[in-house]
């Protein structure tokens, strides 16, 4: 639903960047079924946390680990670490070609603050039960328009592994 509204939506893409910017999202959203994920890094606790609370901070931290390799344009690496879920959506370099076609209309990141992150056992892309959180940030990029907002989702996924993300999608931020 949130690609269609992005579709129909005055942007500042043209109209092939648009739809690049659904494939990327719906090729994370139609991949296969989730399997376990890449990234092996235990989960960190706060003490006195509860264990979703605990599971939160976790994946927000992975999913600014992962965004910072987006940053540095090392798309393929972020294919890579990605769960095996969004590796499923195609090759390293199929990924690369989708995330560098959306990420050269935007010349450099200003700032990305958190909007939100929530757990969730009931993602579209999961199977029922899947421990999920869904990570939502605002983010400023420089643009051939000057300085604009945008929001990136990262959906990050806890398998039999450890942490990674399953889905990630940049939109203009509707002003």
């Amino acid at each position: 639903m949130t690609l269609a509204l992005f579709m129909n939506a005055v942007s500042p893409f043209p109209e092939k960047t648009r739809w690049i910017l659904l494939t990327l999202g719906a090729a994370a959203l139609l991949a296969g079924a989730a399997v376990p994920t890449r990234a092996q890094s235990p989960d960190v606790k706060k003490p006195g946390a509860s264990s979703q609370d605990a599971m939160v901070e976790r994946a927000k931290a992975e999913a600014q680990r992962w965004l910072g390799l987006i940053d540095r344009e090392k798309y393929e690496a972020s294919w890579a670490e990605a769960a095996d879920y969004l590796q499923s959506s195609g090759t390293a370099e199929q990924w690369a070609a989708r995330v560098r076609g959306v990420h050269t209309s935007l010349d450099s990141l200003h700032g990305r603050t958190l909007v939100t992150a929530r757990h969730t056992t009931t993602h579209p892309e999961l199977p029922e039960g899947s421990d999920a959180v869904v990570a939502q940030y605002r983010s400023t990029y420089e643009t051939s328009r000057g300085v604009r907002s945008f929001l990136e989702t990262v959906t990050v996924y806890k398998g039999r592994e450890g942490w990674g993300v399953v889905a990630y999608l940049i939109r203009p931020e509707q002003q």
